[in-house]
């Protein structure tokens, strides 16, 4: 499942550009499964997590095989499909991963950064190559955005550049809350809407991390979750006590307006009937990175402003 405008001039972070032949290899990674040892500058990288080849990408590097989860014909959003330019790297797609077909492209490095985080999975893909896992502490599949470019960075050998991208970023989100003060304080709730289901983002879940960075506060019953509970499934009687001063979803098999007929109660909740709730039109905050970010938070803004008015 995926845990799927005009505004602040959004950074141009783009790629980095190619780096000079790097002193720093080998390096040691440190990541949630232990440490991986890159020994020379990777040449073939393959992504695996859904946000891994955008940062990838921003650093100057094209992977020869992506992995998406998400379906991205070309394996990255359109967020990054400039970064991509004409390359055509081996696509893959799925909730599971295809190790033959990683195994044939050959790579010299693997990042799967963010990923589950299981120890299978992480044994099986080190044994094709060295292999980046789960950041130290992060939630499966939920690491934050910040602390994977710095990982895939540095296993890349250039965490100048990632701090860079970071910044740039941070920056952006920085000026986009100060210009927007409205937004403090307002409590938000993101659900996936899926087979006649509402699913609650957690207080880790990537959309919800996001928009806090913007000013916003998680409602009370989010607050109380677990922060391992990155998804959780809500029944008709719960829905009234995520609703929010503004309400984003994701409908996973269902389109725009339809969405909020398909699980019962929901239309109900204030922020539908006010106005205050808004359909995602994209992937862009469920896996965000580098370049996702501003494509995503753009768009959002003439809602966010009205919703906040």
């Amino acid at each position: 499942m995926a845990l799927a405008g005009c505004g602040a001039p959004a950074p141009e972070p783009g790629p980095a550009g190619p780096a000079p032949a790097s002193a720093t290899f080998p390096v040691t990674v440190e990541h949630s499964l232990g440490s991986t040892t890159v020994e020379r500058e990777p040449a073939r990288v393959v992504t695996l997590g859904p946000s891994d080849a955008d940062v990838a990408l921003a650093l100057g590097v094209v992977p020869v095989g992506i992995h998406s989860r998400y379906g991205f014909e070309r394996g990255v959003g359109p967020w990054a499909e400039a970064a991509l330019g004409d390359a055509a790297p081996a696509v893959t797609g799925g909730r599971e991963l295809n190790y033959e077909a990683i195994a044939a492209t050959a790579p010299d490095l693997i990042l799967n950064v963010g990923s589950s985080g299981e120890q299978e999975e992480h044994d099986t893909l080190s044994r094709i190559a060295p292999t980046i896992a789960l950041p130290v502490g992060a939630q499966p599949y939920a690491p934050r955005w910040q602390d994977a470019t710095q990982l895939i960075a540095q296993a890349l050998g250039r965490p100048a550049d990632g701090a860079r991208l970071v910044s740039d970023t941070e920056a952006y989100l920085q000026r986009v809350a100060g210009e927007n003060p409205a937004f403090a304080g307002r409590t938000l709730t993101y659900l996936d809407l899926v087979g006649g289901e509402a699913y609650v983002g957690g207080r880790e879940t990537t959309v919800v991390t996001t928009m806090r960075e913007l000013g916003f506060t998680d409602t009370p019953f989010v607050a109380a979750l677990p922060p391992e509970d990155v998804q959780t499934a809500l029944s008709a009687e719960l829905l009234p006590q995520i609703d929010a001063d503004v309400l984003l979803v994701y409908p996973i098999d269902s389109t725009g307006e339809e969405a909020w007929g398909t699980v019962p109660g929901l239309a109900g909740l204030a922020a539908v009937r006010d106005g205050r709730a808004h359909v995602l039109p994209d992937l862009a905050l469920s896996a965000p990175s580098v370049l996702s970010i501003p494509h995503g938070v753009d768009r959002l803004l003439p809602f966010l402003r009205a919703a906040t008015d």
